[in-house]
């Protein structure tokens, strides 16, 4: 009887607000309910309903076992708390991952906190290069930095895999490479991306000989930049 003696107040509390809503005339003004329209008065209401079965239940289970029902509670609530930190620091979170993946993943572009993304970081990698993952025209390539080439270079077999093969005729162009002079044909990158850094309208060159599908990052992206510097063992690339 006493555990039912609880479950009569909560319907005695329900059956008063089912009056209150039923004899609204004496409350009602221009359509509302003690302020409220009927609609938000009608909605408090079913709440009302929900929270008080929920609050009834909890002091039940609470009756029967208050150990347990406090170390649950206990639990949830550190559940929640953790969750809304997770969130607040979201930012935080995600710089580390990001960190976290550029060490694991050389050439993987980071963006510097506080940058809004117009600064992104790479870092060296384990030959003591500087490789950027970058997409073009859509498609992800892998790039070697050389700060020594005056523009982004592809090898041929990579050009033909994303159709731009300039074709046999097109390599007209003398270019200097470290193994000495070789014949290039020159085209234009739609879009060359490094993260939120983005180019278009590129120049660059098609190698005629045949390579590992790994580019040069020249200085026809580099220069467009506003900077890039080296500090230690990362790439700084700002927009």
């Amino acid at each position: 009887m006493r555990g039912s003696g609880g479950l009569f107040v909560v319907l005695g509390l329900i059956a008063l607000a089912g009056l209150v809503l039923v004899g609204n005339d004496l409350w009602n003004d221009g359509g509302r309910i003690a302020g409220l329209s009927s609609d938000e008065a009608g909605q408090i209401f079913y709440l009302g309903i929900w929270g008080s079965v929920i609050a009834a239940g909890a002091l039940f289970a609470f009756r029967r076992d208050a150990r347990g029902m406090a170390r649950n509670a206990a639990i949830w609530a550190l559940a929640f708390v953790v969750l809304i930190g997770l969130y607040a620091f979201r930012g935080e979170f995600g710089e580390v991952r990001d960190r976290i993946i550029a060490e694991l993943i050389p050439g993987h572009a980071i963006a510097l906190s506080g940058s809004d993304g117009r600064q992104v970081a790479v870092v060296r990698a384990g030959d003591d290069h500087f490789h950027v993952q970058a997409e073009v025209n859509g498609r992800s390539l892998s790039f070697l930095v050389d700060t020594g080439a005056s523009m982004i270079a592809l090898d041929r077999a990579t050009a033909r895999s994303m159709n731009l093969d300039p074709g046999d005729g097109a390599f007209t162009a003398r270019v200097s490479t470290a193994n000495g002079i070789a014949r290039a044909a020159m085209i234009r990158l739609d879009e060359v991306r490094i993260g939120e850094i983005v180019r278009r309208n590129v120049p660059a060159a098609v190698m005629e000989q045949e390579g590992e599908g790994l580019g040069l990052l020249g200085m026809s992206f580099l220069g467009q930049l506003s900077s890039f510097e080296f500090r230690g063992n990362r790439l700084i690339l700002t927009d």
